[in-house]
C-alpha cells in the first residue's frame, strides 16, 4: 500500500519543447489502453458507449450509429476499457462495481463490488491486469481480469478519476488538487504538480491552482492530462476588483482549460520545460472551449479534446512551438461530450455526448490549421433510451453545463458546472470579488445539499430560491444578462438528478455508536442538523468571528445539509477548518453543538458517523 504523503517528482513536464525552443526527442514509450465513455470494439466491430443515466451500455453500428443492443449494467455507468483479449470492462460509479461483459454475446461474465466511487480505467503495465481510479475511496486499484480481486497501489490521493499506463508505471491525476502521482514497478509513489513553475506568455499561471484533470492519455512519448487552471485565490490587499469572471478583457481569464504533457523517465527531477497548452481563445471565433473531458491522440502529432461546456472538440497540435498556434481545428458536436474513440487509422472519431444521449462521427481528415473554420460532425445520432428524469431536469442540467450561451456568460470562459462539476464541487475556498459582489472566500458546497427543501440559500442564506440565486449568479458573477434563461429547471436538475458521494465502507459498530452521540444532548449536534437533510434551514451564530477576513463578515449562517460530508474538506464557509476534527474543534466553534464537551473516544465515533452520511 503506497502513500500519497511521498514527494520526491519523477516526471519531467514539457510539451513540444524545452524551454529554449528546441525539440524534445523522446524514445517510443510503451502505452497501455485508457478507458473512456465510448470505445470502438476491435472484438466486435461494434461501438460501446455507457448511458450513464440509464445504467446501461449500448452496442451501436459504427457506420450508421443505429442502437443494434443495450446491456444492463446499473450504477451509473462512467468508463469502458477493451481489453486485448476482447473483454470489455466497465466502472459503475454509484455501484461501486467492476462488470466483465462479453461484446460477442453481449452477456455480463463477472461482476464485483471494488470501491467507492470507481471512475476512470486503464490496461495496467504488460496488459495481465485492470487499473480502477476510485475518486471516493482516494485510490488506484489494480483488479484481476479474471477473477476482478481488487488490490491497492495507493491510498490517500485527492478524488482521483484519470488513470493510466506509460512504461512500467501507473499514473493517476488527483480530481482536485491538480498533482499526478507515480506509481513505479517497485511501488513506489512519486507526484508532480500541473502548475507551471513559469509561464512567459501568460505570467499569471504560476499563481493559479490546476484543477479538476479528467483524463489522460499515452501518445508520442508523453502523458497528456486533461485539467484546468484557476485563479480562485486572492490577497484583498491588492488585487483589484473584476469586473465579473464571465468576460475577459486583459487576456488573463480566472479560469483556463489546459492540456500538460508529462515526460515519464525514471530519476528526473519535476520542473517545468515548457508552459501547459492553453488552447481556448475567448474572442467569438472557432477556438471557444470550456471544460477539458476527454483526451485522444490520432496522427502522428494530433490530440483530440472534448470540451464538456461548449459542446465542441478541438484539435491540438503538439508540434506546434507558438502556443497561440496549438488550436488547429474543432468540431460542433452534441450536449456534453464526455469521450472519445478513435479508429485505427486515426481517420474517424467517436464522440459520446452524454447530456443528449447522442454520439457524433468526426472526420478527422478535414482540413487542420490555425485559421481553419469549425467543422459539424460527420453524423450526430440520438440513442433510443428510457427517460428517467423529467424534461425540466435535464434541461436545467444542459443548462447547468452550458458556457456557449451567451445570455448566462458572454465569453464562455465559466459554466455553473465549472465550480460545480456535475452537480457537485470543484474542492476550493474561491476569493470572490466583483464590482457587483462584495469581497467574500467561499468553500464550493456540493449541490446535493441544495435541494428545494433545503432552502434558503448560500452560506448566509441570502437566497430563498434557486432561481434567485442561479439568476444572480449569472448577471453578478458570469456577466450574462440572464434574459431567455429557463432559470427554473436548475431546482428540476438539483432535486432529481445531483446525488451526493457515497462513503466508502467504515467501522459499523462506531458509525452506530457516532448515531447515537450525534442525536445525544451533550453533542447539539441534531438541534440544527435535523430531518432527513441534516438541516433545520434556519440561521445561527456559530463562529465568532464569522470570518478570517476583516472585509468578508456576516453574523449568522445557514445550517448546511450533511449528506457527503466525508468528502467535502475544508469545511466552514471560507474553508478555515482542514479536517472534521477541526471543525468540531477549532477554537472560533465554541457556539458549534458541544463537541468539546466530548471525550476523545465519543468524538472518534461521531467523526465515524458523519463520515457515513
Amino acid at each position: 500500500m503506497i502513500r500519497a504523503a511521498a514527494t520526491a517528482a519523477l516526471l519531467a513536464v514539457a510539451f513540444a519543447g524545452c524551454g529554449d525552443g528546441e525539440t524534445v526527442s523522446l524514445a517510443p514509450l510503451a502505452a497501455g489502453r485508457v478507458g473512456s465513455s465510448i470505445a470502438l470494439l476491435a472484438s466486435a466491430g461494434e461501438l460501446a458507449v455507457v448511458n450513464a443515466d440509464q445504467g446501461s451500455v449500448s452496442f451501436l453500428d459504427p457506420a450508421t450509429l443505429d442502437q443494434k443492443a443495450v446491456v444492463e449494467v446499473g450504477g451509473e455507468p462512467h468508463a469502458l476499457l477493451e481489453l486485448p483479449s476482447g473483454e470489455l470492462f466497465v466502472t459503475t460509479y454509484r455501484g461501486g462495481e467492476i462488470v466483465r461483459i462479453d461484446p460477442e454475446s453481449r452477456e455480463i461474465t463477472a461482476r464485483r463490488s471494488v470501491c467507492a466511487g470507481p471512475w476512470g480505467l486503464a490496461e495496467a503495465p504488460g496488459g495481465a491486469s485492470v487499473l480502477v481510479a476510485c475518486e471516493w475511496e482516494s485510490a488506484v486499484l489494480r483488479v484481476d481480469p479474471r477473477t476482478l480481486a481488487p488490490e491497492v497501489l495507493a491510498r490517500d490521493l485527492s478524488r482521483p478519476r484519470a488513470v493510466a499506463t506509460a512504461g512500467d508505471s501507473v499514473f493517476a491525476a488527483d480530481f482536485t488538487g491538480g498533482l499526478v502521482h507515480r506509481i513505479d514497478a517497485r511501488g513506489t509513489l512519486a507526484t508532480t504538480s500541473l502548475v507551471p513553475e513559469d509561464a512567459p506568455y501568460r505570467p499569471a499561471l504560476t499563481t493559479m491552482t490546476a484543477n479538476l484533470a479528467t483524463a489522460m492519455t499515452p501518445a508520442f512519448g508523453r502523458l497528456f492530462v486533461a485539467h484546468e487552471l484557476v485563479n480562485h485565490d486572492g490577497n484583498s490587499a491588492v488585487e483589484q476588483v473584476a469586473d465579473d469572471y464571465g468576460s475577459v478583457l486583459d487576456g488573463n481569464p480566472k479560469i483556463n482549460p489546459a492540456v500538460t504533457a508529462l515526460v515519464p523517465g525514471a530519476d528526473q527531477a519535476a520542473g517545468a520545460a515548457d508552459p501547459p497548452v492553453l488552447y481556448a481563445h475567448y474572442d467569438g471565433g472557432p477556438r471557444v472551449f470550456n471544460g477539458p473531458a476527454a483526451l485522444a491522440a490520432f496522427g502522428e502529432h494530433h490530440l483530440l479534446v472534448a470540451n464538456l461546456s461548449t459542446q465542441d472538440v478541438a484539435v491540438l497540435d503538439i508540434s506546434a512551438r507558438d502556443p497561440d498556434e496549438r488550436a488547429v481545428g474543432s468540431f460542433a458536436v452534441g450536449a456534453g461530450p464526455s469521450g472519445i474513440a478513435v479508429s485505427p487509422d486515426g481517420t474517424v472519431a467517436f464522440i459520446d455526448n452524454a447530456l443528449d444521449g447522442s454520439v457524433s462521427r468526426l472526420d478527422l481528415t478535414r482540413p487542420l490549421g490555425p485559421d481553419a473554420p469549425r467543422h459539424d460532425a460527420e453524423l450526430t445520432r440520438v440513442r433510443d433510451l428510457p427517460a428517467r428524469y423529467s424534461a425540466a431536469a435535464l434541461a436545467g442540467r444542459k443548462l447547468f453545463h452550458d458556457a456557449a450561451n451567451s445570455h448566462v456568460t458572454p465569453s464562455a470562459v465559466v459554466a455553473c458546472s465549472t465550480c460545480h462539476p456535475g452537480g457537485g464541487d470543484d474542492g476550493l475556498v474561491w476569493f470572490i470579488h466583483t464590482s457587483k459582489i462584495p469581497l467574500k472566500r467561499r468553500r464550493t458546497p456540493h449541490l446535493a445539499g441544495a435541494r428545494s427543501s433545503t432552502a434558503p440559500f448560500h452560506w448566509d442564506g441570502a437566497f430563498t430560491t434557486m432561481p434567485a440565486l442561479a439568476s444572480a449568479t449569472i448577471t453578478d458573477l458570469m456577466a450574462g444578462d440572464g434574459l431567455l434563461v429557463d432559470i427554473e429547471s436548475i431546482q428540476a436538475y438539483l432535486d432529481e438528478i445531483v446525488l451526493p458521494p457515497q462513503p466508502p465502507p467504515g467501522d459499523p459498530a462506531a458509525v452506530a455508536r457516532g448515531q447515537s452521540v450525534f442525536a445525544s444532548p451533550a453533542a447539539q449536534c441534531a438541534t440544527c442538523h435535523a430531518g432527513p437533510d441534516y438541516t433545520d434551514n434556519a440561521l445561527h451564530a456559530v463562529l465568532d468571528p464569522m470570518s478570517l477576513d476583516p472585509d468578508d463578515a456576516f453574523s449568522m449562517a445557514n445550517t448546511p445539509a450533511l449528506r457527503g460530508l466525508f468528502l467535502r474538506a475544508p469545511y466552514f464557509h471560507d474553508g478555515r477548518a482542514a479536517t472534521l476534527r477541526d471543525l468540531l474543534l477549532t477554537p472560533e466553534a465554541a457556539a458549534h453543538g458541544g463537541a468539546t464537551t466530548l471525550s476523545p473516544a465519543q468524538l472518534d465515533d461521531l467523526i465515524a458517523y458523519l463520515e457515513s452520511l
